[in-house]
């Protein structure tokens, strides 16, 4: 069976707007894809933002909450990328 394909928006804070070069787009992926796997896709396309920022200094939101690493995504999905200064 081939899995069918989900579109997921993709949004950055003005830090990463910088790395990547814009502050949205969307991103095609297979459903059943989880959020550790979309994470590894946007390392892989910029890897420069895991040069720059070290491991909690990135913060992510999945509709408004913070996922795991195992967490599901779906067609539609919002899914923020920003530094966390905290």
């Amino acid at each position: 069976m081939i899995p069918k394909a989900i579109s997921v928006n993709i949004k950055f804070d003005e830090n990463l707007e910088k790395i990547v070069g814009t502050v949205r787009y969307r991103i095609t992926m297979s459903e059943g894809s989880n959020f550790g796997f979309l994470l590894q896709s946007i390392f892989l396309d910029y890897p420069e933002i895991e040069k720059k920022y070290l491991p909690g200094e990135l913060g992510f939101l999945v509709n408004n909450v913070p996922p795991q690493i195992y967490t599901p995504i779906f067609d539609g999905d919002i899914v923020v990328f920003f530094v966390n200064f905290n």
